[in-house]
């Protein structure tokens, strides 16, 4: 059974890659879109790997940042900048980063998780007062307690090293074992998790794929806000359901409630947009039973 819940930020609560999508555009005008998802994830990659420098103090924070941008830019075959061009790259993209807004979906799930009296909790790597200018500018204080918020730098421990999610579960008053932790990053998220004997949800929405020989050791996969809403509001409505997940059983009843609930939620925004019935059915694969849910409502 699952009894709290604990949040990455960064391209978790909210949408990382369109503020990232602004800066590039502004600064590198001929950058192509079909780039951008593949230039994002590298870009993520590389502050993965360069801010534990940052964090033994091997390099400054302005050195990772330029490191991140320019091999993101080699990565995919453009031209190496300059100092001048990668220090502007981020003063555009911090601009950028005080424009991020919670979305919509994942309002509604921390909404949920507050009716229902759920312990939360936030743990995310980074500057810490980057971090936490970020978590206030979300709104996330409205649904966690400042002391159930946790930074990296703060700590002298990252995602994924296990220390830091102990830290967190004495500092949460939770166990881990009944304690889910949701994130985008597997490396850092879903394998932080299980070092610290946490449950976890990997929440794959840019599509990644598993390095071959990567064993998988989440406990359930989704790729939508509107699938987190779904599994979330699954996990917490049927408390006395015991939290068993085989990766190879694809009748779940906590991920299939939870992907129908998305599903519904996700036809009835498209639908208030006006698109036409039949073309939501169609670009969203609408199974028949959520088809009539939305016939019974009035949709047709």
């Amino acid at each position: 059974m699952i009894e709290a819940i604990v949040f990455d930020v960064d391209d978790t609560i909210y949408d990382q890659q369109e503020p990232y999508r602004r800066a590039m555009k502004k600064v590198f005008p001929n950058f192509r879109d079909e780039d951008m998802n593949k230039a994002y994830i590298r870009f993520r990659h590389h502050s993965d790997v360069g801010f534990p420098k940052v964090m033994s103090e091997d390099w400054t924070i302005e050195e990772m940042r330029f490191h991140r941008t320019n091999e993101t830019l080699k990565d995919l075959g453009y031209e190496e900048i300059d100092l001048a061009t990668g220090t502007h790259f981020q003063e555009i993209y911090v601009q950028e980063l005080d424009n991020i807004t919670m979305l919509d979906e994942m309002k509604l799930t921390l909404e949920f998780l507050k009716s229902k009296n759920v312990p939360v909790g936030v743990i995310t790597n980074g500057p810490t007062e980057h971090q936490l200018k970020k978590v206030k500018q979300l709104g996330l204080y409205e649904y966690v307690d400042s002391d159930h918020v946790i930074v990296s730098q703060a700590t002298g421990f990252q995602k994924p090293e296990k220390e830091i999610f102990e830290l967190a579960a004495k500092q949460f008053s939770l166990n881990p074992a009944t304690t889910i932790y949701v994130g985008d990053s597997y490396d850092n998220d879903v394998t932080g998790a299980h070092n610290g004997g946490w449950k976890s949800m990997w929440f794959n929405h840019r599509g990644r794929t598993l390095a071959d020989g990567v064993k998988p050791v989440f406990d359930i996969e989704i790729d939508s806000f509107e699938q987190l809403f779904g599994a979330v509001k699954v996990l917490f409505d049927l408390p006395a359901s015991k939290f068993i997940v085989d990766l190879n059983d694809k009748t779940n009843p906590i991920l299939e409630k939870g992907i129908h609930i998305g599903l519904k939620l996700a036809a009835e925004k498209l639908l208030a947009k006006d698109l036409p019935f039949e073309e939501v059915i169609s670009l969203l694969e609408l199974p028949s039973a959520t088809i009539k849910e939305l016939e019974n409502k009035g949709y047709h």
